[in-house]
């Protein structure tokens, strides 16, 4: 008995369609609400509005969708929600956690970001102050998007945050203004911001080959004893065959200069094939500047006051 009314619901579309309904009730009932989320677009909605969606067809003399309850967005409704004004965010996403960098919105979970919040408030939310993330300034003058004058250590930063927000977060859009127009297309401004990452990179790349050459000496301080610097085989975190002698390197456009450990002995690093060199490594070198009152030839050195 129990088999023939199961045939009968099956088999009989209007029978079919009563126990659906009745079934997309009881969910609407005792299952609880959640999020379903297309493209950028926040999409409320509750199981039974998806089981109707399910029903719907059938009314209709259709097929049973197996695929998903809604269709993804084509590409062109993905092109048109996928930019934004500052306006549009202001109205539809003040409630929502939407984080914006460098003119990228990404979706925001509620267990992250904690950082983002300071005695006010959230502060980063539905806005890109892109500046903030590396200098800072969290007031409404640190809060903006130009970017522009700042170090090679902050556009390395800056970058590091972006690249982890697209590999941890969920990328949504973009943000019409100094970074996409209208069209979502890349800002002659933009292309600017990519050169001074470039040119950061490079110099940090740089100043890493610097480093194999100079590498940076041991410090430490005390009120007894004031200042002192040494070098090892692996100070500044270079491991060499050679321990070094302590010098100034003095460099142009840096403000002071800088303890380096210098290969005291053999060709100099910038032609380590010549045969006629005088055997005294990099101590030639016309950057390099002694530390007064100090041993030139010992490992280590108690540096004056200046």
């Amino acid at each position: 008995m129990k088999t023939k009314f199961i045939v009968q619901i099956v088999t009989k579309p209007f029978i079919l369609r009563i126990a659906l309904c009745l079934m997309g009730a009881a969910l609407y009932r005792f299952k609880p609400k959640h999020k379903l989320y297309l493209s950028n677009t926040d999409i409320r909605q509750s199981t039974f509005i998806d089981l109707f969606k399910l029903v719907k067809p059938m009314m209709r003399g259709n097929d049973i969708p197996l695929s998903r309850f809604v269709p993804p967005p084509s590409d062109e409704n993905k092109t048109k929600v996928a930019n934004h004004s500052i306006e549009e965010l202001s109205i539809n996403f003040q409630n929502e956690k939407n984080l914006l960098v460098v003119g990228s919105l990404f979706y925001n979970k509620k267990d992250k970001l904690l950082f983002a919040r300071t005695s006010k408030g959230t502060f980063i939310l539905g806005r890109d102050g892109s500046r903030a993330f590396v200098s800072g300034d969290f007031t409404e003058t640190g809060l903006i998007d130009n970017i522009s004058g700042l170090t090679s250590q902050d556009y390395i930063g800056l970058d590091e945050w972006v690249k982890f927000y697209y590999s941890d977060y969920k990328y949504v859009g973009k943000l019409v203004g100094s970074y996409y127009n209208e069209k979502g297309e890349e800002t002659e401004y933009y292309d600017e911001v990519q050169k001074w990452i470039a040119e950061a990179y490079a110099q940090k790349e740089e100043e890493n080959d610097e480093k194999k050459i100079f590498p940076p000496c041991n410090s430490e301080w005390s009120a007894a004893n004031g200042a002192r610097v040494w070098c090892t085989i692996r100070s500044g975190g270079i491991e060499r065959e050679w321990k070094g002698v302590p010098r100034k390197l003095i460099k142009a456009g840096q403000p002071k200069p800088r303890c380096a450990c210098v290969k005291p002995y053999g060709p100099p690093s910038h032609d380590p094939t010549r045969t006629n060199h005088n055997n005294r490594g990099d101590l030639e070198n016309p950057n390099l500047q002694e530390y007064p009152g100090c041993q030139p030839d010992q490992p280590t050195c108690v540096v004056p006051d200046d």
